[in-house]
């Protein structure tokens, strides 16, 4: 029916390897596109830098410091 056994387990194997082969291409091109990508910047963290660097050069007070840091949250 099937020749003498080896059709099938050769077939299996072939399989196997090309499944394999398709896993790996797959994998790669999910490494490479998720490698590029970087999370965006906060804007608040930025914000809240620049204000703290304000805060340190004097040109905001204490209650203005905290007012808008407040607004900021």
């Amino acid at each position: 029916m099937h020749g003498n056994g080896w059709v099938w387990p050769m077939g299996g194997m072939m399989m196997i390897g090309w499944l394999f082969l398709a896993l790996l291409v797959i994998g790669a091109v999910l490494l490479a596109t998720s490698y590029g990508r970087r999370p965006a910047p906060d804007v608040h963290d930025s914000a809240r830098r620049i204000l703290a660097e304000r805060y340190a050069r004097g040109e905001l007070d204490t209650g203005e410091y905290h007012r808008r840091l407040d607004t900021l949250r």
